[in-house]
């Protein structure tokens, strides 16, 4: 084509291009012969018959236009395609293979690109039990926020010692305010990633915050499994709160917060470096918090402050 663009992406054969290029540089041009490729030229809206005979060349900027448009649709409805391609081969794989239920990812590289590879085709739901120790807990808010920013749900069941870990308890707030839903337990069972309630991911041997090997668990009963596991969790935990809600109860922020933590589970410990206090000053607004909700205990105060809808 002597080196110029070739209209072959659009589905046009080469011989056909080399009669279109030359009817649009010359409409009186001889197409004797050339009834297979004026075919294909009108099939793709290149060409239109006149009534008396001859063709017309259409407007290359609208004809060419449209059929990129139905090619991009064609691709798009392909790429859409592929997820369920990608299960009937898997489903396949598995009755010829049943040991192909589940395969070990070893070395940090290639668990990384498992969980990239797999979060990347989540299409309706990405579901995680979150529990320290963590590898790069910015790592992990920059996918999350990816996911959120394409539409993808997202839910988290995090661990009381996850809240505990410096910094995070605002990293999971951040989340939440982006559009996670999270809820919290006093332990999960185990690490998990569940996407689309298909696939999933259970880190194997983690070994200084480093993920050294994992499971990856493809569509199958046991995958389900684990999504069903995720959801019975999920029915005990204890909502997280997001940013404080200002509304007309007696709490000032300080005290709402102080709530949240002691109703997930927090340790003092954990609390008291959360506030920027000593022990001895949160155990006094402890004290102080109860008496308020006239409850005995913590656990009473959660009750009291559920029923006032304090949480």
């Amino acid at each position: 084509m002597n080196g110029e663009p070739s209209l072959g992406g659009v589905g046009l054969t080469s011989a056909a291009e080399r009669l279109y290029r030359a009817i649009l540089a010359d409409p009186l041009t001889d197409v004797t012969g050339s009834a297979a490729h004026l075919d294909e030229l009108v099939a793709h809206g290149l060409l239109a018959r006149r009534d008396g005979g001859g063709y017309l060349p259409a407007d290359p900027r609208i004809a060419l236009a449209a059929l990129i448009r139905e090619r991009q649709s064609g691709l798009d409805r392909a790429t859409h395609a592929i997820g369920a391609l990608v299960d009937a081969f898997t489903e396949g794989q598995l009755r010829a293979d049943p040991a192909r239920l589940a395969e070990v990812v070893d070395g940090p590289e290639r668990v990384a690109a498992a969980m990239a590879g797999m979060v990347a085709e989540a299409t309706e739901e990405v579901a995680v039990f979150d529990a320290p120790p963590y590898v790069d807990k910015d790592v992990s808010a920059a996918a999350e926020s990816s996911l959120l920013s394409r539409g993808v749900h997202t839910r988290a069941i995090y661990a009381v010692a996850a809240l505990e870990v410096p910094g995070y308890y605002d990293t999971v707030r951040a989340m939440i305010a982006a559009g996670e839903q999270a809820r919290v337990v006093p332990t999960v069972p185990l690490k998990l990633v569940v996407v689309d309630g298909r696939r999933a991911l259970l880190p194997l041997a983690v070994h200084d915050g480093v993920v050294r090997s994992a499971i990856l668990v493809h569509p199958s009963a046991l995958a389900e499994a684990l999504a069903a596991l995720f959801e019975s969790v999920w029915a005990t935990g204890l909502p997280i709160p997001g940013e404080p809600i200002e509304d007309d109860d007696p709490l000032d922020a300080e005290e709402r917060e102080l709530l949240d933590l002691l109703n997930a589970g927090v340790k003092d410990e954990a609390i008291a470096r959360r506030l920027g206090v000593s022990p001895r000053t949160l155990s006094r607004r402890v004290t102080r918090l109860l008496e308020r909700l006239g409850a005995a205990t913590r656990f009473q105060a959660g009750l009291q402050a559920s029923r006032r809808g304090w949480l």
